[in-house]
């Protein structure tokens, strides 16, 4: 979709007490709910935002200073790559330049590595790393409809100056269905969202509530009018309108992981749903956290307040302690330590990969893993290993698959493969040769 013609004279520039009486009604638990949610869910909101954000740039097609078109993309990879539709970057077609709108304001050039026009998809190549983060994918198998989707991007209705020009716009939606596009060149797999999606959004991301990419964002429901304008030729001029509300679709994430695949480029990937509970809990750790506490107190103090001697005795503790037991209910949670899988060498050099309750595969088939690497890497096999993460031990187990070329620790040895491997915090492994290195880690989160 193109940008309208405001945007691109902005874009233009842009180049120049807690009392007794809680303990006595029974409001404790409440309280405590209340303070979980107002500590923990704005800190997972603000991390979540800002990692959506830093994977979210502006894609410019430049032929004239007075004819220029702008969309959005998505950094992957290695940081150097970015994806966006390919109408958003067609000015090429006629000897335009691609850019780039890195996180410090800085206009990149970019080339097109590869681009569809049956898939409204292209990929960019930058030089260096606008300065973000690769995103993560989410298949089409842990997908559903109804669940919840986030559109982000650069919509040019937005643009009211131009401190606005590379600052993410977000809307909300669900995926109303999945359904398929027909071309001469095979068929299109398309997700339908109620998200607001308008022009300048095309080739952004469309992420699920985990921050994954589940699609690609590609067109909404429009239609061409007539509108009477003294200023046009002939007084009339076309405008589009919207067709439907709540209606726009997103190119299905699949659609484009195959193509990283045959470009050799690496990508992660969730092929299963969470569990609802699990997913939650990841999200809201420190809420969760206080829930339980919040029940054991309750229970605890449903149990004295039963004994008319202990309650006169907790109503004077609590008078007397109103305002150490304030800063202590209020205080900053706890920092909590997430397991993940760093990248040592190799494609994900930098990268960190979170490790929950389920085991990440690692190899050179898109289909058996979720940690793809790239085709040409024929030392690692199709499965190599798996790695996951005990939380009741609180070890790392890694595996390797039946490997030729075998799966080693830092030190050299080969582990052998019918025995799953314990590893501790901060220890590396290399899949063939340490030119594919990782590390399991306990980072941690706030």
């Amino acid at each position: 979709m193109q940008d309208s013609e405001r945007s691109v004279s902005l874009i233009t520039k842009s180049f120049t007490g807690i009392g007794s009486e809680f303990m006595s009604s029974g409001k404790v638990f409440a309280f405590m709910f209340l303070t979980g949610i107002a500590l923990s869910t704005p800190a997972h909101a603000d991390n979540l935002t800002e990692a959506m954000r830093s994977s979210t740039v502006p894609v410019v097609c430049l032929v004239s200073p007075s004819n220029i078109e702008t969309g959005s993309g998505f950094l992957v990879a290695d940081g150097k790559h970015v994806v966006t539709n390919r109408h958003v970057i067609a000015c090429t077609g006629e000897g335009g330049k691609v850019g780039i709108m890195a996180a410090h304001g800085e206009l990149m050039q970019a080339a097109v590595l590869w681009q569809s026009a049956a898939k409204d998809l292209a990929v960019l190549r930058v030089e260096k790393s606008p300065g973000g983060q690769a995103v993560a994918f989410a298949a089409r198998s842990a997908m559903d409809e109804r669940d919840k989707v986030i559109v982000a991007g650069y919509p040019g209705a937005a643009l009211r100056s131009t401190r606005d020009f590379g600052r993410v716009s977000f809307s909300e939606g669900i995926i109303s269905k999945f359904t398929e596009l027909d071309s001469p060149e095979g068929t299109v797999r398309h997700i339908q969202i109620t998200a607001p999606v308008n022009p300048g959004n095309s080739g952004g991301p469309l992420f699920n509530d985990m921050g994954q990419v589940v699609g690609i964002n590609v067109q909404k429901a429009l239609t061409a009018v007539l509108v009477v304008d003294p200023n046009a030729p002939q007084g009339i001029r076309q405008e589009r309108v919207p067709l439907g509300e709540g209606v726009a679709w997103a190119i299905l994430s699949d659609e484009l992981l195959v193509e990283l695949e045959r470009l050799h480029l690496p990508y992660y990937v969730s092929r299963s749903k969470p569990n609802p509970i699990a997913a939650e809990l990841g999200r809201q750790p420190v809420l969760f956290t206080l829930i339980g506490i919040s029940m054991l107190l309750a229970i605890t103090a449903i149990g004295l307040l039963a004994n008319r001697r202990s309650r006169n005795v907790i109503k004077d503790a609590v008078t007397r302690g109103q305002s150490g037991l304030t800063k202590r209910v209020a205080a900053p949670a706890k920092a909590r330590l997430k397991p993940v899988l760093r990248g040592m060498t190799g494609p994900y050099a930098g990268t960190a990969v979170p490790l929950d309750s389920e085991q990440i595969a690692i190899g050179r088939d898109a289909s058996l893993c979720q940690l793809v690497l790239p085709a040409d890497a024929t030392d690692v096999g199709r499965r190599h290993c798996t790695v996951r993460w005990d939380k009741a031990t609180r070890f790392f187990w890694l595996e390797d698959c039946w490997t030729t070329n075998g799966t080693f620790l830092d030190s050299g040895e080969r582990i052998d493969s019918a025995t799953p491997r314990q590893l501790k915090p901060g220890e590396r492994f290399y899949l063939s040769k340490r030119e594919y290195q990782f590390e399991v880690a306990l980072e941690t989160e706030s």
